[in-house]
């Protein structure tokens, strides 16, 4: 028996990853009541490239494990399930993602006093981040028809 492939997965996360970025977009133009898209776009750029790049280091856990980048010690206390997921890497970037949000928004602010993003937000997309590749196995069967179209390799 031949063992599967376990490759880089790009298209679906990519799309995930964008949809998150609008989302913490709108809640942080809620938020902060903002009235410029100059203003809008400007501190916006920076929560759409993290919410893709975490959720591609999210959804590609099998593949960077696959990798032997990590001690074999690391691995184990990782609790990787069947189909790759890990729920302690799932956790760290979730972790993360909501202390880059928070140190950000202190640090730069929109009215020089830090964002006023409500933490429930933040938590909203560090999850949504975080733990992508388990809602990505659910809703894979209905992207079928899109995925399709993509060569297998990029999905």
């Amino acid at each position: 028996m031949v063992a599967e492939e376990i490759t880089f997965t790009i298209v679906v996360p990519l799309v995930v990853g964008l949809i998150i970025g609008i989302i913490e977009a709108y809640f942080v133009y809620e938020d902060e009541n903002m009235v410029s898209g100059k203003e809008f776009l400007g501190d916006m750029w920076h929560g759409a490239l993290f919410a893709v790049f975490g959720t591609l280091i999210a959804s590609n856990i099998p593949w960077i494990l696959s990798q032997n980048f990590l001690p074999g010690w690391f691995v184990n206390i990782l609790f990787v399930d069947e189909n790759g997921n890990s729920i302690v890497a799932s956790t760290i970037i979730t972790l993360f993602l909501i202390i880059k949000m928070v140190s950000s928004h202190v640090i730069r602010g929109v009215r020089g006093g830090g964002f006023k993003e409500k933490l429930s937000h933040k938590l909203i997309v560090a999850l949504l981040v975080g733990f992508a590749p388990y809602y990505i196995l659910v809703l894979a069967p209905t992207l079928e028809p899109i995925t399709s179209k993509f060569p297998k390799w990029l999905i």
